[in-house]
């Protein structure tokens, strides 16, 4: 657990060392992103896929007016899901910290563009199975990876909007691996 966190953010931290070298001699662009939506997680060998909420911080930079931006972002995801078998029905909810880094390519010109963006870093999960059978918990860390497809629009030379939607995986070494789609909205400010 702990060499994927220090591989993680070695990764995170020397491509915006990168970034930053790069373009030390010219202007930089830096942009921080708050970002909410709605999630489905399809966890393996369930019949039911969860829901729930989730909130994103990130932090990009790169050279101004660029296409590519470095960035690393953090975030908490929350499903829940109630899955009955036979006369049985368990409540599940599973809390997720993803941490990672995200390169992004933007396209387009002036005030509105496209982005495609990656994921690649780990989770911090826990994992809450309530029922008749018992009660369960438990955490879990694991690999975390994916990638986006979004827009963004800029209303001026500091605040924008964007909407993306997000696919990513993630591996657990004790309960079942996930995927989980992402849809959300943000606010965000370049400086």
């Amino acid at each position: 657990m702990l060499r994927y966190l220090i591989l993680v953010l070695t990764v995170c931290v020397f491509s915006i060392v990168v970034a930053e070298e790069k373009s030390s001699a010219a202007a930089q662009d830096r942009m921080l992103t708050v970002s909410y939506g709605d999630v489905s997680t399809d966890y393996e060998d369930a019949s039911t896929d969860a829901s729930g909420w989730r909130l994103n911080l990130s932090y990009e930079t790169g050279a101004k007016g660029g296409s590519v931006l470095h960035g690393i972002a953090i975030g908490y995801i929350e499903t829940t899901a109630d899955i009955t078998t036979g006369l049985q029905t368990s409540h599940y909810k599973l809390e997720s910290l993803p941490i990672y880094y995200a390169p992004k390519f933007l396209f387009g010109k002036k005030a509105f563009k496209g982005f495609l963006k990656g994921a690649l870093g780990m989770h911090f999960s826990k994992y809450k199975r309530s029922g008749a059978a018992g009660d369960l918990e438990t955490s879990d860390t694991g690999f975390y990876g994916g990638a986006s497809l979004g827009a963004m629009y800029m209303f001026n030379e500091k605040i924008f909007i964007n909407a993306e939607y997000e696919w990513a995986y993630l591996s657990n070494s004790y309960y079942r691996d996930g995927e989980v789609t992402s849809a959300m909205i943000g606010l965000g400010t370049r400086f």
